[in-house]
């Protein structure tokens, strides 16, 4: 009988640890098939809302933004920041400069007049050039991502569980790798919002 009552708490033990899993976020694209489970693959695919991102919309000439180095592209339920790496972190750095915040506030201002706070679902790609290797960019991209990540949610008060980080590292690149004007191209941030 003591055997038994044991062996059944070692199971509920197991069940339950394995349970503790579901709230992991996603940190980087890499990660998501690591992560997913049956049931959340098949959430994960039918996400209409991240399914189809297009990151060639349109360039948004939006006054608040003209001269501010931040770039807005999309359409009426979508909205694409981009800042440059120079704006916001030193070289092979995390931690957002003075001069980021500044941005990240316009931006903060401009999503809530286009989209609204709580309407808002976001997500923050980090994007390196290729100098360095794979993995190192990744956590590079992913580190920069948390940190605005953490800067729209402690300082402008956009609610965290809204806000997804993706690390793409030196993914997609907007230039050349091998000129230097064109790696400054690649680092860079970028802040997808859509309307919910």
């Amino acid at each position: 009988m003591k055997k038994l009552l044991g062996l059944t708490i070692c199971i509920l033990a197991l069940i339950i640890s394995a349970c503790n899993n579901t709230g992991n976020r996603i940190e980087d694209a890499d990660s998501v098939s690591e992560v997913a489970t049956e049931d959340t693959a098949v959430a994960f695919q039918n996400d209409a809302v991240w399914a189809n991102i297009d990151f060639d919309v349109p360039v948004i000439v939006e006054p608040d933004l003209q001269d501010t180095d931040i770039t807005l592209r999309g359409t009426d339920t979508l909205s694409i920041y981009s800042l440059e790496q120079d704006i916001m972190f030193n070289t092979a750095k995390a931690q957002i400069l003075p001069a980021g915040e500044e941005k990240l506030q316009k931006i903060a201002d401009s999503i809530r007049k286009r989209i609204g706070d709580s309407k808002a679902m976001i997500r923050v790609y980090g994007f390196t050039d290729s100098r360095a290797g794979k993995e190192f960019n990744l956590e590079l991209g992913k580190e920069r991502a948390k940190a605005v990540e953490a800067w729209l949610s402690s300082q402008a008060g956009f609610d965290a569980s809204r806000i997804q980080v993706i690390s793409l590292g030196e993914k997609l690149p907007e230039a050349t790798n091998e000129t230097a004007a064109g790696r400054q191209q690649n680092r860079r941030v970028e802040i997808v919002v859509v309307k919910s």
